[in-house]
């Protein structure tokens, strides 16, 4: 009779689409926020930084990954 395609749990190309868009626009708008805290955070000192469990060099790779 007729050739019924089973609904799949995926979302329509076009529905995918504007999901990782939405996504990439919700990142986008908060990497200035990331930016910003991390260039706090790297004011502080080293001691400081270690009392809080962070290395300098992620706050480095953030910063470098944002900007």
């Amino acid at each position: 009779m007729f050739d019924v395609t089973p609904p799949t749990n995926q979302p329509a190309p076009a529905a995918s689409a504007l999901l990782l868009f939405d996504r990439a626009m919700r990142i986008r708008s908060i990497s200035p926020d990331i930016v910003r805290a991390a260039q706090h955070l790297n004011a502080l000192t080293d001691h400081q930084l270690s009392e809080l469990g962070i290395n300098r060099s992620d706050i480095e790779d953030t910063i470098q990954r944002y900007i």
